[in-house]
C-alpha cells in the first residue's frame, strides 16, 4: 500500500488523453478505412454500369448499320443486279441514292467472289471501281468472315442457295464488323454477304459482299455521349488514349474486342468517380467522429442510389426510344418490323393486312404555318391513327408524314376497307392549333400477308406499292394490291367529301 501511494499520479492525466487520443485516431483510422471501401466500391460499381451501357451501345450501333445495310445485301433486286452484268441505274438509285442519303453509310463497295471490286460509291458518286481496290484489300480480313459466315449457315433450295432469314440476327449473321481508321476518319467498317430475300438463289460457291463504311463524327459521339450519360465519350486508337480517360471494358489500357483490327481501338470517356465526392463530403464531418461519420456513410449510399437509379432510368430511357417515335411516342420502324417479323415466323395469325398510310397536303403545312404546327398536327393525326386502330393491330410511324399498320383481327376484304375509311375519314378532320387550322388527308396502300407476298418485306413493298397507285388515283382513297388502277375502293372517297361529313359532325 506505501508504495502503491507513492507512485506519480501527475501520469494519469497523460495516459487519458493518450488513451482517448488512441480512440480518436482508431475511430478516424476506421472511419478513413470505411469511406476507402465505400468509395472504391462506388468507382467499381459506377464504372461497371459505364462499361455495360457502352458496351451495349457500341453493340446497338452495329446491329443498326447490319440492319441498314441489309436492306441493300439482302435482297433479290440486288442479286440480280449483280449476277452477271452491274445494273448502273440500279447502283445509282438503291446504293448511291440510298445509303449515304438515309444512313449516313459514307463509302459502299461491292466486291466479287473473287475479291476484285465491282462497285464504289463514295457518299451519293459513283466511283470507277479500281478505286476501290486499296479499301477492299484493308478488309479483305472482314471479307472473308463475312463469306465464312454465308457459307456456313447457307441452305440448298431449288437451283442453288439462300442465306437465313434474319442475316443481321444474333445467331444468324452474315456480317463481320470493325471499327477501324479509314483516311484519317475513325469509323465503323462492315462486310455483309449480299443474298436473296425472296425468290432469287445464288450458284455454288462464294458470294458478292457489300463492304461498307459509316464514319464515327464528332456529332455521332456527341449524341452517344449524352446518349449514355458520359462526359468526353471517344473512340480512339491505343496509343492516343490519354491517362486521365477511362477505357472499357474494366481496366485502362484494355481495348474494343470488336473486330480483328491490327491496331486496337478504345472507347474513352471521362468518369464521373462518386469516391471524388464522397471524400469531399466527408472531411469535414469525420471531424467530429463516430456519429457524423455514419451520417456520411448513410448520405453515400444515398448519392451511390441516387448515381445508379439516374444510369437505370436512362438506359430505360433509351431502350423506349430504339423502339418509339420520339414525336408521336407511336412504334417506330424497327419495332414495327420485328412485331410483323415474329407474327410471320411464330405462325400466330394465318392472314394479317399492312396498311402503308401517307399524309396528303401536309407539306403545305410546313410551308405556310412552319414546322411547330407540322408537329401538331403529326401528333394529332398520329392519335387519331392509333385510336382508329384500337386492338385491332399495331400502328407505327416510319419518318415524316408516314405511317404503317399491322392488322390481325378483321382482316377480310370488307372490314379492311371499312377501317381505311374509317382512317380517313379521322384523319381528314381539321386540325386546330395556335395560328390557323390545317386540312390533310390520307393515302392508303394495303396488302396482305400471304396472300400478296410471303415475306415481311416483300408485303410491306406491296403495300406501298398500292400506297403509291392510290395517289396516282386522286389521293384521298385506299387501293388494295393486286387491284387494278381503275378500280375504286370502298374507301375512295374525296377528301372534301370526307372533310365535309367532319365538319357537319
Amino acid at each position: 500500500m506505501a508504495d502503491f501511494e507513492k507512485m506519480p499520479r501527475k501520469n494519469f492525466p497523460a495516459a487519458i488523453q493518450l488513451s482517448c487520443a488512441a480512440i480518436i485516431a482508431a475511430f478516424l483510422g476506421l472511419g478513413l478505412f470505411i469511406l476507402f471501401l465505400a468509395g472504391g466500391i462506388a468507382d467499381k460499381v459506377r464504372l461497371e454500369a459505364e462499361n455495360k451501357l457502352v458496351a451495349n451501345e457500341l453493340d446497338r450501333q452495329v446491329q443498326l448499320l447490319a440492319r441498314d445495310q441489309s436492306q441493300v445485301s439482302h435482297w433479290d433486286d440486288t442479286v440480280f443486279a449483280l449476277s452477271e452484268r452491274v445494273d448502273e441505274a440500279f447502283v445509282r438509285e438503291e446504293i448511291a441514292g440510298w445509303l449515304w442519303e438515309d444512313f449516313d453509310i459514307e463509302t459502299s463497295i461491292v466486291v466479287s467472289a473473287d475479291g476484285k471490286p465491282v462497285v464504289v460509291v463514295e457518299r451519293d458518286r459513283v466511283l470507277d471501281p479500281s478505286e476501290g481496290v486499296a479499301f477492299a484489300v484493308s478488309v479483305e480480313d472482314l471479307v472473308s468472315v463475312a463469306r465464312q459466315n454465308y457459307m456456313a449457315q447457307r441452305r440448298a433450295t431449288g437451283n442453288g442457295f439462300v442465306g437465313p432469314d434474319k442475316p443481321f440476327s444474333k445467331g444468324n449473321e452474315m456480317f463481320a464488323a470493325d471499327i477501324r481508321q479509314v483516311n484519317g476518319q475513325m469509323g465503323l467498317v462492315m462486310a455483309q454477304a449480299i443474298i436473296p430475300d425472296d425468290e432469287a438463289t445464288l450458284p455454288d460457291g462464294a458470294p458478292q459482299v457489300l463492304i461498307t463504311f459509316k464514319p464515327v463524327t464528332e456529332a455521332l459521339l456527341e449524341t452517344m455521349g449524352k446518349t449514355l450519360g458520359l462526359s468526353d465519350f471517344q473512340i480512339l486508337h491505343a496509343v492516343d488514349v490519354h491517362p486521365d480517360l477511362v477505357s472499357m471494358p474494366a481496366a485502362p489500357g484494355a481495348a474494343i474486342a470488336l473486330g480483328t483490327a491490327a491496331s486496337p481501338v478504345h472507347a474513352a470517356w471521362t468518369s464521373a468517380r462518386p469516391s471524388a465526392a464522397i471524400w469531399r463530403l466527408s472531411a469535414i464531418p469525420m471531424l467530429v467522429l463516430l456519429a457524423l461519420v455514419a451520417g456520411t456513410l448513410v448520405f453515400v449510399a444515398r448519392r451511390s442510389a441516387a448515381s445508379l437509379s439516374a444510369l437505370e432510368t436512362s438506359e430505360r430511357q433509351n431502350r423506349f426510344l430504339a423502339l418509339h417515335d420520339a414525336l408521336t411516342g407511336l412504334p417506330n420502324r424497327v419495332q414495327f418490323d420485328r412485331a410483323l417479323e415474329d407474327a410471320i415466323t411464330t405462325g400466330r395469325y394465318d392472314r394479317c393486312a399492312i396498311l402503308c398510310i401517307d399524309l396528303d397536303r401536309f407539306k403545305a403545312v410546313n410551308d405556310t404555318y412552319g414546322h411547330q404546327a407540322g408537329d401538331t398536327v403529326i401528333r394529332t393525326v398520329a392519335k387519331r391513327i392509333a385510336g382508329t386502330i384500337g386492338d385491332a393491330g399495331i400502328a407505327a410511324r416510319i419518318g415524316g408524314d408516314e405511317f404503317i399498320v399491322l392488322l390481325h383481327n378483321e382482316i377480310d376484304k370488307d372490314s379492311v376497307l371499312w377501317r381505311c375509311d374509317q382512317l380517313i375519314e379521322s384523319v381528314c378532320r381539321p386540325v386546330m392549333f395556335e395560328g390557323g387550322t390545317a386540312d390533310v388527308g390520307a393515302s392508303i396502300g394495303v396488302a396482305w400477308w400471304p396472300d400478296d407476298a410471303l415475306t415481311a418485306k416483300a408485303v410491306i413493298r406491296s403495300a406501298d406499292e398500292a400506297l403509291y397507285t392510290a395517289k396516282e388515283m386522286g389521293r384521298g382513297r385506299a387501293h388494295l394490291a393486286g387491284m387494278p388502277a381503275t378500280a375504286a375502293s370502298k374507301a375512295a372517297s374525296s377528301d372534301r367529301e370526307r372533310a365535309s361529313r367532319a365538319a357537319n359532325g
